[in-house]
This record gives C-alpha cells, structure tokens and sequence, in this order.
C-alpha cells in the first residue's frame, strides 16, 4: 500500500494539501540548494516550490515575488498544510518561500541548510523575517495549462489501472 501511495504522490493523481506536503518531504536531504538553480537535485526555494506545485498540475511562476502575489492571504492563526509562507531575507519584500507542514513547522530549500531542509517557523531567523501566508486552492488565481490538465488527466487514468492491475 505504501508504495501505491508513493506512485500516487509521483503521479500527482490527487492534488490536495496533504499530496503537496507529502511530495514536498520527499525532496527533503535529497536535494541540494543553489541560488537561481532549477534543476532536480538543485533548486532555489521558489524552485523547489514551483516544482513540488507543477507535481500536482499547479502552474505557479517562478520567483518568490512572483509567487506571492498569487492564491489568498491568510493569517498565521489559519494555516493549514500545503500554504506558502513568505519571507524577507536577503532584500526587502518577499526573497523567501516555504511550504507549510503544520506544527508550525515548514519545508523549504535553504542555503543554510544546503538544500530541502525542515524548519521551525517560531525560530527567531524566521519569525523575524516573516511576512505573510498565502493559500493556493481551487479558488486561487494559478494558471494550468490545457496541456498540464491533459497530463494529470493521463496520469490519473495510468495510476488507477496500475492499482486496479495490482489489487487484482
């Protein structure tokens, strides 16, 4: 069953918050941080948030500014699991995104972790440095494309008959 629900999650079969999450503890120690980078085993934060997004058929831009501006603000009181929290650090403004795991705990690509790391919201590096939350759901304002919707569609279907194969 464990490896059905891996194949899910690497399918993106399924896009929901606790997916998100789950696919986004799976680049965890495993890949490296590099300024600007994008590729997969090195990637900047707003990357690694791209990445885990487009997993899931979830177009999201590519910098952290830019991803800012996209889904609804939400407050540190209503966070939930898979919301993008966002963070000045290097310069003013949002220079910093994570993804939000709960237990005030996020999971973010960090030059002083050297790649996908966990951290501690209530740290004060970060709590100091916080600006805000923002959710991306259904309602949220995220392009996917025809192609990506064709995609996740084509995936679905290739994952379900691979369990109906399996369980057989």
């Amino acid at each position: 069953m464990r490896v059905i629900l891996s194949l899910i999650i690497a399918f993106g079969a399924f896009a929901n918050n606790s997916d998100i999450v789950a696919t986004a503890l799976q680049f965890a120690s495993r890949t490296t941080y590099g300024f600007g980078a994008n590729s997969v085993d090195r990637m900047d934060c707003s990357a690694f948030v791209k990445r885990v997004f487009s997993l899931h058929g979830i177009n999201l831009p590519r910098t952290s500014a830019e991803q800012s501006r996209v889904g609804r603000e939400v407050s540190l009181s209503e966070l939930k699991p898979g919301d993008l929290l966002f963070f000045s650090t290097y310069r003013p403004g949002p220079s910093h995104v994570g993804i939000y795991i709960g237990n005030g705990k996020m999971v973010h690509s960090s030059s002083r972790g050297n790649g996908v790391i966990i951290s501690d919201i209530n740290e004060s590096y970060w709590s100091s440095r916080y600006l805000f939350a923002r959710r991306v759901d259904g309602g949220s304002q995220i392009s996917q494309s025809p192609k990506a919707k064709q995609t996740q569609q084509l995936n679905t279907d290739e994952i379900g008959d691979f369990i109906l194969i399996i369980t057989r």
